[in-house]
């Protein structure tokens, strides 16, 4: 299952000049930051943290 095939892709450069609303959202297994564009409506996500300690890696 891909859950992030509806999330757009976009350049470093397109946020040029933009003032994005930054919002973090997570929980104990992934923090997600993401900015929100109020003029274009459009919400980039910038970064995404996962929590591997206590995780066992096959």
């Amino acid at each position: 299952m891909n859950r992030f095939k509806d999330i757009p892709v976009f350049e470093w450069d397109d946020l040029d000049g933009k003032t994005l609303l930054i919002r973090v959202e997570g929980s104990e297994e992934v923090k997600i930051i993401a900015g929100y564009d109020p003029v274009d409506g459009k919400m980039y996500v910038l970064a995404e943290e996962f929590n591997t300690r206590g995780v066992e890696l096959n």
